[in-house]
């Protein structure tokens, strides 16, 4: 079971249902005493089996189609959840409420999820539009692009995505294309490592030193967990892109804000 199922059982108060969780689920912080089932294209069928699991909500997946039907065939129901879209988190989560008799839970947090993205949008209507690139994998570059959940808050959060173009929510581009619509703002989620440096910072983008988000100083290093979890934080997680792209109008984002969601609460 990975973050985003796991964040939407807890905003539909089913978390005392859970037996085990994915290979990085740290949040909420009283889930990590449980057993871990692998990454989420790679679960442990054995530990599947052996926890007696009635339902495995997975995020979907080609890589993991083979243990998915197995465990099907195993007799394990299995849900898979498309979290890529802003429209499919919400989506998902109905499909998870209604498999779990919570309905109308999810439709009071469907509704929190939309008026709290409305507020976002409407601090930032009259504002400036700066570039921002936000990047979600390294070597190769990999990008949030149009209909992914991270493009909908960046532009919820006053900014204007550069890879809007691109082909698909999560693209593989060239660097270059990237440094050529010169960034305003920089957001860097590729480095899922527990001990990376997080916060404002250049780190490798400083030898571009023409780039507007090198000159500006507004480059982050962000934990992914902060951002790349989609689910019932979609508008906490909104909020804290628009700290970083206008910090006149959010405030500044604290230190602890762009490191682990383990560390503090969201």
């Amino acid at each position: 079971m990975g973050a985003s199922a796991v964040e939407m059982l807890d905003g539909l108060g089913l978390l005392d249902r859970v037996v085990a969780v994915g290979d990085f689920v740290d949040w909420p912080p009283r889930l990590r005493r449980l057993p871990k089932l692998g990454s989420y294209d790679a679960p442990n069928e054995e530990e599947v089996l052996a926890l007696r699991t009635d339902l495995l909500i997975t995020s979907a997946s080609k890589a993991a189609r083979t243990h998915l039907e197995n465990l099907r065939r195993l007799g394990v129901e299995v849900m898979e959840l498309e979290t890529d879209t802003f429209d499919s988190v919400l989506a998902s989560l109905h499909q998870l409420a209604a498999r779990l008799g919570r309905e109308p839970r999810a439709r009071e947090l469907e509704r929190r999820i939309r008026s709290r993205m409305a507020e976002v949008r409407g601090r930032t209507a009259a504002a400036a539009r700066p570039r921002v690139l936000f990047v979600v994998g390294q070597e190769p570059l990999y990008v949030a692009g149009p209909g992914s959940f991270l493009d909908e808050m960046i532009r919820a959060a006053g900014g204007q995505n550069v890879a809007a173009d691109a082909r698909s929510p999560y693209q593989l581009v060239s660097l270059e294309a990237m440094l050529g619509r010169l960034p305003e703002v920089i957001i860097d989620i590729s480095d899922n490592r527990p001990d990376a440096v997080r916060g404002r910072r250049l780190g490798p983008w400083e030898r571009w030193s023409f780039l507007p988000a090198v000159a500006r100083r507004q480059v982050y290093s962000v934990d992914p967990d902060r951002l790349s979890v989609a689910g019932p934080r979609l508008p906490e997680m909104t909020e804290l892109v628009g700290k970083l792209i206008h910090p006149e109008i959010f405030g500044a984002p604290a230190a602890a804000e762009m490191g682990p969601l383990a560390a503090g609460a969201p």
